[in-house]
C-alpha cells in the first residue's frame, strides 16, 4: 500500500491544499490514499483557529482517497514529522510519501532527523508559484510533474489577511470553508 501525507496548519485549508492532493491522485495511481494531517501547533509560527474549527474546516477536503488523520493533534505540543511517519508507518505498513510545496525545501534542513526522515519516506514536491524548483533536488524528493499542472500561489497567510481586510476569499477556499469562516468569525 502507498500513502500520501500532506501534512500542515491548515489554519484554514485552501483550494491549493485540495488542488494538489487531488492532481497527485490524478498522477500518480500507485498511490492509494491521501491523509491530511492538521499539526496542533507549529513548529515556527503561531496557529490562529481552534484545532475544532481546523478540523471542521478540513472536512470539506474530505472523499474517498483523501482522509483526515489526528495523530498529531492526539500527542498535542509541536510534532516532528519524523515521529508522524514512523507512527503511522508502524500503523499501516504502507510506503508513505510526504507532499510539501515548492516552498519548503529551502527550509528542509531545520527539519528534525532529516537522515531518519529520508530513510521512512519519499517527498512528493508540488510546485507551488513563485518558488522555483532548484536543478537538482536532494536525494529522495521527486517532483510532481504533469503537462496541465495548475499550481497556485494560494496560501492560508494570503487568505488570513484577505479576510483581516475584509476583501473577498471566495473561490480561494472551498464554500464550505468560507461559510464557516464567515458564520464563526475566524481571522477578522
Amino acid at each position: 500500500m502507498k500513502i500520501g501525507i500532506l501534512g500542515g496548519s491548515f489554519d484554514p485549508p485552501h483550494i491549493g491544499h485540495y488542488l494538489a492532493v487531488k492532481q497527485i491522485l490524478e498522477i500518480r495511481k500507485d498511490i492509494e490514499k491521501i491523509l491530511l494531517v492538521p499539526a496542533f501547533q507549529h513548529q515556527w509560527k503561531p496557529i490562529q483557529a481552534s484545532v475544532e474549527d481546523r478540523l471542521s474546516m478540513l472536512s470539506s477536503l474530505v472523499d474517498e482517497k483523501i482522509e483526515i488523520s489526528d495523530i498529531e493533534l492526539q500527542r498535542k505540543g509541536v510534532s516532528y514529522t519524523v515521529d508522524t511517519v514512523r507512527q503511522i508507518k508502524n500503523k499501516t505498513k504502507a510506503d508513505i510519501f510526504w507532499i510539501v510545496g515548492s516552498d519548503i525545501l529551502s527550509e528542509f534542513h531545520r527539519w528534525e532527523k532529516t537522515e531518519e526522515l529520508l530513510s521512512l519516506t519519499a517527498f512528493l514536491v508540488f510546485p507551488r508559484d513563485p518558488f522555483h524548483l532548484p536543478k537538482a533536488l536532494p536525494k529522495g524528493f521527486e517532483v510532481v510533474r504533469e503537462k496541465n499542472l495548475i499550481t497556485t500561489n494560494i496560501s492560508s497567510t494570503l487568505i488570513r489577511k484577505r479576510v483581516k481586510e475584509e476583501r473577498s476569499i471566495h473561490y480561494l477556499v472551498p464554500e464550505k470553508v468560507e461559510l464557516y469562516i464567515k458564520k464563526c468569525k475566524l481571522y477578522t
